[in-house]
């Protein structure tokens, strides 16, 4: 039986927490508050809480007609627990603490699930997105970090402790690279994501010179707007950064044999250098003697994590 209630599905980022109401592949209402992620997991939910009548009304939604709180959370995720094992440095450092599930019942007493962020990514775009029609698939987020999923024969991969599938941004890219704060060396997400860009700047001896220098806060954009004038450190770094993603991606094609590979995540910006890039790449290095994987753009942008956390309440007994 399909979960015919409407959903509060819930995407907790760094900086911002989006909430929807989601009623099978339809967002009624949606919303964003700040995250606040130093002040704790406690907080946030407190100030969720709040946000969940004015969302409800916005959606025409009775609070009371939620079927359940679907919470997409950036960190690993205990798959039989629903307990949080880790989360981003500095970020809702108090998760660990909690019950996640008892916390949001005694808050908004709904039944809850908790998945990762890729993989709530994934699972939107699986079940709505790019991914769609697709027993195998896979997905790489290129932004503050690198996220990563699997689905294999249709079944979500997790692992015996959470693990499996979402760690793909820290498969090893660079054996003589940086050490990642997850402490192995040469993650592709230290190589190349938004955090690492500007520590990889200003380590260049180009960067005094370069239109980088005066950006007043680094980003991809700025890169892909430089290396498009000419400037040489910007080329450089979109350049590496390629074939960082390029790298990564072949790995998690090794590693899950998927129909298609879903690549999303605010970096995707520029997807019209970046998917021709990846493709090129994985085309020619990527071991797949059947044929070619399809590389597609997320179709769902920064709603697919809402998507995917309300899914988890789909078809269930």
């Amino acid at each position: 039986m399909t979960a015919i209630n409407p959903i509060l599905a819930c995407d907790v980022g760094g900086t911002r927490i989006k909430l929807g109401v989601v009623l099978g592949a339809r967002l009624l209402a949606q919303t964003e508050i700040d995250a606040e992620a130093k002040s704790g997991l406690a907080s946030a939910l407190k100030r969720i809480a709040k946000a969940v009548p004015p969302l409800c009304r916005q959606a025409g939604v009775a609070p009371g007609a939620l079927g359940g709180f679907g919470f997409s959370f950036p960190g690993i995720i205990e798959p039989h627990t629903g307990k949080i094992l880790s989360t981003p440095a500095g970020k809702f450092d108090d998760s660990k603490n909690y019950h996640v599930s008892k916390l949001v019942g005694k808050l908004l007493g709904l039944p809850t699930r908790i998945c990762n962020d890729a993989n709530a990514a994934l699972a939107g775009e699986w079940h709505f997105g790019a991914a769609r029609g697709n027993r195998s698939a896979v997905m790489m987020t290129l932004g503050t970090g690198i996220g990563a999923a699997a689905i294999i024969d249709g079944v979500p991969l997790r692992g015996q402790h959470g693990q499996a599938g979402c760690l793909g941004g820290h498969l090893t890219a660079n054996l003589d690279g940086r050490i990642c704060p997850c402490g192995n060396l040469g993650c592709a997400e230290s190589e190349a994501s938004t955090w690492a860009l500007l520590i990889q700047a200003r380590a260049h001896p180009a960067f005094a010179a370069s239109r980088l220098a005066r950006e007043k806060v680094l980003e991809y954009a700025a890169v892909f707007r430089a290396a498009a004038q000419g400037d040489k450190l910007a080329i450089a770094l979109r350049d590496r950064s390629l074939r960082v993603w390029s790298v990564a991606l072949v790995n998690l094609i090794h590693a899950y044999d998927p129909e298609v590979a879903v690549i999303g995540g605010g970096i995707m910006r520029s997807g019209d250098i970046i998917l021709p890039a990846l493709r090129r790449y994985v085309f020619q290095y990527a071991w797949t003697p059947w044929g070619k994987v399809k590389i597609k753009p997320a179709a769902l942008g920064n709603d697919a994590g809402m998507f995917g956390v309300a899914s988890l309440f789909q078809n269930e007994k």
